[in-house]
């Protein structure tokens, strides 16, 4: 079985968006999984979703959100979404193994396996 672009950005995105929010989540769980709420169950606040927001843009070379694109980002799976239809649509790329390492190490962590 082929899989889309699209298939295949979403399982190479999920791990280091869920990664990602886990480091900087306000509310910290043993796991995030694509279901949480930014907000309700992660704790986000308007400065944390700015890192966040930085953070996968340096990593996917993805462009700025509008404020209207960014409300509509309420769970992790909306993140890993967002992120994977950019790339599927060759607006962003796969992240890089050692620019995924590199920015986990910012905070003292190991990348997640892909």
């Amino acid at each position: 079985m082929t899989q889309t672009p699209a298939a295949v950005g979403t399982e190479a995105v999920s791990p280091v968006v869920c990664g990602m929010v886990r480091l900087i989540a306000p509310r910290k769980l043993d796991a995030v999984e694509p279901g949480h709420r930014l907000i309700g169950d992660l704790g986000f606040h308007s400065l944390v979703l700015a890192e966040l927001g930085y953070n996968l843009e340096d990593l996917y070379g993805l462009r700025t959100l509008t404020p209207e694109e960014a409300m509509k980002l309420e769970r992790v799976s909306d993140v890993i979404a967002f992120v994977a239809e950019e790339i599927a649509a060759g607006r962003a790329q796969l992240a890089e193994e050692d620019e995924v390492s590199s920015m986990f190490a910012r905070y003292g962590a190991e990348a997640p396996a892909a």
